[in-house]
């Protein structure tokens, strides 16, 4: 397998479209600095898929589309020759669009996924982590990384992933044996709890059980008397069915007399109409028939008028349109022949020159034609030689060609050969252990069931509490919303009385802090809430006026409202007030409360000033109390109501002043919060509860998901176990086939392959020979003059090939543009056809409408003497219609008596049907009743009608069921689950005790891989190091090995290399030069792709930190292994692009887009 064909479309630096032919052996890729080479091995790892946008020097994806023209997309295809497959590409195109870029890939031009790319190539050793394509940098990464990277790329040559993917998969189980192990402790926790639960509910439920066969003894009981009610109904039902039967033989024969009646008035009736027909009532019907049909047709003409009209209007839009396309495209016809002219006159001039070149070339020979006889001659035997050597090299490349796909064919057959023993292996042991398999899936899904099982009930059970805690938690906290706006509108109350806003006057003299100021009354006093209105109606504005001392300080306070003009207030001095009497005289009538001041909680040096504010003011329960002592006392009552002690009164609407006494309430919130205190503390535990609860459900229901999809797995894996078996014996035997017809291809090709080397070895021998010859002609030359010759026709030549091809890109696209103008010239035809066809039918539209419209014309004048004809007749026939009518009158009148009759018999039948419908009804549950008596044993003929009624047996039968729903809701399953559940704690006791052992076994497995693990990497180090000594030795005559860091526990280790080149001391990696490093790492490189071969090999500028020496020997190293396989290597050192088979040439020469320049072969 080889990349056969390149094709780069606005990629990168590839602005245009490039085709790349590439061929197998060692080709280089060279240009100047900057000319995008490098681009080409970009443009095969974006194609594949192999590298990411950063890697190919791209910030973004779309960055690879190139910014040199106004397309927004790029394209790569590679195309891959002498594959097991045949030829194969891969291709790949990316997108920029508003709404971001997208990415498709194709394999042989359909599309596909990254995944379907990748396990195509994978199958040639072409995976994104191999080393056939090397950056550049790619080579010093390996110098620069750090051992243990450098390590970790043994580990993926030697597949140790595999092994871990094993130690990993061999984790999980001890995981998941663990995790079982876990939920199979959680499960016998929960089956002892629910098992001491279940012994409770089975005691419940013997009890239940008990109750259950007495109430059952007398719903048996039922039967018997529902057995005798129904026999007794279906009688009754049998009676009234004979009573309405005769009923509707009596009512029939009124029926029938009033049928005779309605006979003789209809045969009058339609005598009368007969007349009526016969004067012409007939012909009338048919007149006014045929006048709506003539306005339907009126009308549908009408439509097919205006539908013309559209089609019309249509059509000319149409043709405008058309006429303006063909303008377009005359245009465009125009611009071709421009340009053909153009083009033609562009070969003329290429003629021309080739001409001129030519006659140059010519001049250079007759020229030439002067060198001695000699020398001509030398120069006949060496073209002689030439083309014999030419002859030669093409039948060695037919011998390649022809041997390549064989070897691939081996290659791929021998793999095949192998992969298919392996599977012929997988599948005999498959068969061998299908039963012991195949029983250890079906006990894993009978114990994952029941764990399944054993969660759903512990799932249920905590879902129950926790509902069950929800709920606490509402109620509660509804409770403590409650308590707690009870408790904030007492202290907003308390807060509204302390914070009243008493006035600016009062303000200022409380806030100026002046000594001798008490408060205002409101502040130093309490009353209950009972009795808070009455006492603020009472004390009213007084309960702003300030307390002070004495008159002295009053006077202090005035003097301070009016220097700051803050308003007047009333002070109150306490030396001056009248006093208290020590008594005051009660009135002991009913509804008398008590004296205001009595119901005021105060300081006892308050006493005279609130003396002062209410006096001897009684408190009463209500107005008629007051109106027994109005007069004699000043009273209020607890609504509010304020009678003065000169007769009047003052009452209505109590208005909120802010002016409140603080209400004896403190208590009352003090216990309200010691209330609180307790609901939270009981909230809190609620809510942590709830929280373990949910915990709870969180972990079970992660384990019972857990469990599920092990249990679907399971089901799954043992579905696909049995279909693989059914399909086993089939599959061996298509295997063992395979290796029985594939083992002689492969001898074969073999034989076939040693004649191809034969040959090969001969041609060789023989191109060897014609080599030495040329160059023993060359040497009897005069340098000079081959020199000469040489430069003197090479750029003629050169310059006629270019010109050739600038024609022959002339002459096609003259040809391309032909063939637009055919196109375009189909094109207007077809235009033309269109008005012409257009045109035609607006024609025959005109017409259909001239037509339509002559049609309703003589459509309208039929209907005009239609209309008279109808009028003469019913003005004909009016005196014999209004006879009809009358009679008709009395017909209708005898018609309804009859319908009224017909309904009344059939009421009749339906109450027939309906008695009839009861006895069936009854007849099936007497009979259904009969039927449970039998089955119960009872004889039916010795049936006697039981004492007690339905009713009583009833009440027995609730009175049981009374005492079964006491005993709430009952688990009758509590029998059998107990059982069940103490059998389920046995088995999970065996089933921990199983699971412990079969985790020791997993762990001895896991040491087993790491021992394999370990064997297998270091039988990849040891060949890789042997490959890195050899071809270290090769690129600089010294010595190198690989040095692992720990011998032991390599993987605890990373990889070091220590090289010796020649005439150079030994050093470990990180002391070698730059170049030293990079010979280093192409040498590791080397071994890596001697010890895991691809078909083909895309290097960067891998030589450029090499001297000339080395580049010369990695070339040899290069060319030595392209004899097998292809390499392609972008490099611009004279070592590498002479030691190759051909060299690819990149330029720009338009600034930005690069152009390959063409192929150079050489010998």
């Amino acid at each position: 397998m080889y990349i056969k064909q390149l094709e780069i479309d606005n990629f990168k630096s590839f602005a245009n479209k490039v085709d790349i032919p590439m061929l197998q052996g060692f080709t280089t890729i060279s240009g100047p600095n900057g000319s995008g080479k490098s681009n080409i091995i970009d443009s095969i790892l974006f194609a594949l898929g192999l590298s990411t946008s950063r890697t190919l020097r791209a910030e973004k994806l779309f960055h690879l589309i190139s910014t040199y023209n106004k397309r927004n997309e790029a394209f790569v295809k590679v195309t891959f020759g002498e594959t097991e497959d045949g030829d194969f590409s891969v291709a790949r195109r990316i997108r920029k669009s508003s709404q971001g870029f997208n990415s498709i890939y194709y394999l042989d031009d359909k599309i596909a996924t990254l995944s379907d790319i990748h396990a195509k190539l994978e199958k040639y050793n072409i995976t994104p982590n191999s080393y056939n394509v090397m950056m550049q940098g790619d080579v010093m990464s390996i110098t620069n990384c750090t051992p243990g990277e450098r390590r970790k790329i043994i580990d993926e040559i030697a597949g140790i992933a595999d092994f871990d993917r094993r130690i990993e998969q061999a984790t999980n189980e001890l995981d998941t044996v663990e995790k079982r192990v876990v939920n199979s402790t959680l499960i016998l926790n929960e089956v002892n709890t629910r098992l001491e639960q279940l012994k409770e509910e089975k005691e419940v439920a013997l009890k239940y059980q008990k109750l259950k066969e007495e109430k059952n003894g007398l719903e048996s009981q039922i039967n018997t008397v529902k057995f005798f009610d129904l026999r007794r109904n279906i009688e009754k039902a049998h009676e009234n069915i004979l009573e309405f039967t005769k009923k509707k033989k009596e009512e029939e024969l009124k029926s029938k007399d009033l049928e005779e009646r309605l006979k003789l008035i209809k045969e009058k009736y339609d005598e009368i109409s007969k007349t009526i027909t016969e004067k012409g009532e007939g012909h009338q019907l048919e007149l006014k028939q045929k006048a709506e049909e003539i306005k339907g047709s009126i009308a549908r003409k009408n439509s097919s008028i205006v539908f013309a009209d559209k089609q019309i209007q249509d059509n000319l839009k149409t043709i405008e349109n058309t006429k303006n396309g063909i303008e377009v495209q005359q245009g465009k016809i125009k611009d071709s022949e421009l340009k053909i002219s153009l083009k033609q006159d562009e070969i003329k001039g290429i003629e021309k020159n080739i001409e001129e070149q030519k006659a140059v070339l010519h001049k250079i020979l007759e020229d030439m034609s002067g060198l001695n006889e000699t020398a001509e001659k030398h120069i006949e035997k060496r073209n002689t030689l030439r083309k014999e050597l030419e002859a030669l090299q093409d039948k060695e490349t037919k011998l390649i060609q022809k041997q390549a796909p064989l070897e691939a064919d081996l290659s791929t057959k021998k793999k095949s050969l192998e992969d298919a023993r392996g599977k012929l292996a997988e599948l005999e042991a498959f068969k061998a252990n299908f039963s012991e398999t195949k029983a250890s899936k079906e006990l894993l899904i009978e114990q994952l069931g029941k764990e399944l099982d054993d969660f759903k009930i512990i799932l249920k059970n905590t879902l129950y509490e926790y509902d069950k805690t929800k709920n606490e938690i509402t109620d509660m906290d509804y409770d403590l919303q409650a308590a707690r706006k009870k408790i904030y509108q007492l202290e907003a109350v308390k807060q509204a009385n302390e914070d009243a806003n008493l006035g600016r006057a009062v303000d200022t003299v409380i806030g100026a802090n002046i000594s001798g100021v008490h408060a205002p009354l409101m502040k130093l006093g309490q009353v209950d809430e009972e009795y808070s209105t009455a006492m603020e109606i009472a004390v009213g504005g007084r309960m702003a006026h300030i307390v002070v001392d004495d008159e002295h300080v009053a006077s202090t306070c005035i003097e301070l409202l009016k220097s700051s003009n803050a308003g007047r207030a009333t002070f109150v001095p306490l030396n001056k007030i009248v006093k208290c009497p020590r008594s005051l005289s009660l009135p002991k009538d009913k509804g008398v409360i008590d004296f205001a001041i009595n119901l005021i909680d105060f300081d006892d040096e308050y006493l005279n000033a609130f003396y002062y504010a209410v006096g001897e003011t009684l408190v009463v329960e209500d107005r008629s109390v007051a109106n027994k002592l109005i007069g004699k006392y000043r009273m209020v009552t607890l609504s509010g109501d304020l009678f003065e002690k000169s007769g009047s009164i003052t009452g209505g609407a109590v208005r909120k002043t802010g002016l409140k006494f603080a209400q004896n309430s403190d208590s009352e919130i003090d216990t309200l919060k010691s209330r609180l205190k307790d609901m939270e503390s009981k909230y809190a535990a609620l809510i942590s509860k709830r929280s373990s609860l949910e915990g709870k459900m969180e972990d079970v229901r992660g384990k019972y998901s857990s469990s599920t999809t092990e249990f679907n797995k399971a089901k799954l894996e043992l579905a696909n176990l049995e279909t693989s078996f059914a399909n086993t014996q089939q599959n061996i035997d298509e295997k063992q086939e395979f290796i029985k017809v594939t083992e002689p291809e492969i001898t074969s090709i073999e034989k076939t392959l040693d004649k191809i080397e034969e040959e090969h070895i001969d041609i060789s021998e023989k191109m060897t020979d014609v080599q030495t010859s040329i160059t023993e002609v060359e040497k009897l030359m005069n340098d000079a003059d081959l020199k000469d010759l040489k430069e003197k026709t090479a750029g003629v030549e050169a310059e006629i090939k270019r010109y050739e091809k600038n024609m022959a890109d002339a002459n096609n696209e003259i040809e391309g543009l032909h063939q637009r103008i055919d196109f375009i010239n189909t094109t207007i035809k077809t235009h033309n056809d269109t008005i012409e066809r257009s045109l035609g039918v607006n024609k025959d539209l005109e017409l259909d409408k001239a037509k339509f419209a002559e049609e309703i014309k003589g459509l309208n004048e039929q209907l005009e003497v239609l209309e008279i004809q109808i009028k003469e007749i019913t003005d004909k026939l009016g005196e014999l219609l209004k006879q009809r009518d009358d009679i008709n009158k009395d017909l209708v009148d005898i018609e309804t008596q009859r319908n009224l009759k017909a309904s009344d018999i059939e009421k009749i039948a339906e109450q027939i049907e309906s008695f009839k419908a009861r006895r069936r009804e009854l007849e099936p549950q007497l009979e259904e009743t009969r039927s449970v008596l039998t089955e119960a044993g009872v004889n039916i003929n010795e049936l006697t009608p039981v004492e007690m009624s339905i009713e009583e047996i009833t009440s027995r039968i609730q009175r049981l069921q009374k005492r079964m729903d006491d005993l709430g809701a009952v688990n009758m399953k509590a029998l059998e689950d107990f059982e069940n559940v103490s059998a389920r704690q046995q088995e999970l006791h065996s089933q921990i005790e199983t699971l412990s052992h079969e985790r020791e076994q997993i762990l001895e497995r896991m040491r087993g891989y790491e021992d394999l693990k370990k064997e297998t990497f270091l039988k990849t180090y040891n060949v890789i190091n042997e490959n890195f000594k050899d071809i270290f030795h090769r690129l600089s005559d010294g010595e190198g090995t690989l040095i692992l860091e720990n011998e032991e526990k390599p993987f605890e280790g990373g990889l070091d290399i220590e090289a010796q080149p020649r005439d150079k001391k030994k050093q470990r990696l990180a002391g070698m030069s730059g170049g030293e490093k990079a010979l280093t790492a192409l040498s590791f490189v080397f071994a890596i792709q001697k010890y895991m071969p691809a078909p083909f090999y895309a290097f960067d500028e891998v030589d450029a930190s090499l001297d000339g020496i080395n580049v010369e020997k990695l070339a040899h190293i290069v060319q030595s292994q392209a004899e097998t396989t292809q390499f392609i290597v972008v490099s611009h050192r004279k070592p590498m692009i002479e030691s190759a088979n051909r060299t690819i040439g990149v330029t720009q020469k338009e600034k930005g887009i690069s152009k390959v320049t063409g192929v150079k072969l050489r010998d």
